[in-house]
């Protein structure tokens, strides 16, 4: 496996995602358990981890398992899913459940309002 991985293009990878993450080496290691050492050879594209490395720094760049080796072979990484975001698109949604809710009961100007904002919002003045 080792031997058909692109190194230098997992390199590159590693070195963007921990700069996007805002991490250093040191603090990628301390977060994946592994020493700087490692991190250094991985992302200088000196040596290709073992298993157990690569699943370690995948989380600690929050990336899936075997994102490493799909970049290797020069795939994208499926990266992990925003669990954070996905909690906030929840909140809002349950949010904005709560206002439809209100403007059911509202026989007044809110709902009027409610609908025309939503029509001017979405590009469709007449309503769908």
């Amino acid at each position: 496996m080792a031997a058909d991985v692109d190194r230098e293009r997992v390199a590159k990878y590693a070195v963007a995602r921990r700069g996007a993450l805002g991490l250093t080496q040191e603090q990628l290691a301390e977060r994946a358990g592994v020493t700087v050492k490692t991190v250094y050879n991985l992302e200088a594209g000196e040596r290709w981890p073992q298993a157990r490395t690569r699943g370690a720094v995948e989380d600690a760049l929050q990336w899936r398992a075997g994102d490493l080796a799909r970049i290797g072979e020069g795939m994208e990484p499926l990266g992990r899913p925003d669990r954070a975001g996905t909690s906030e698109v929840l909140r809002e949604i349950a949010e904005l459940d709560s206002y439809v809710a209100d403007l059911r009961a509202d026989q007044g100007d809110r709902r009027r309002m409610a609908l025309v904002f939503l029509r001017a919002l979405y590009g469709e003045p007449h309503g769908r």
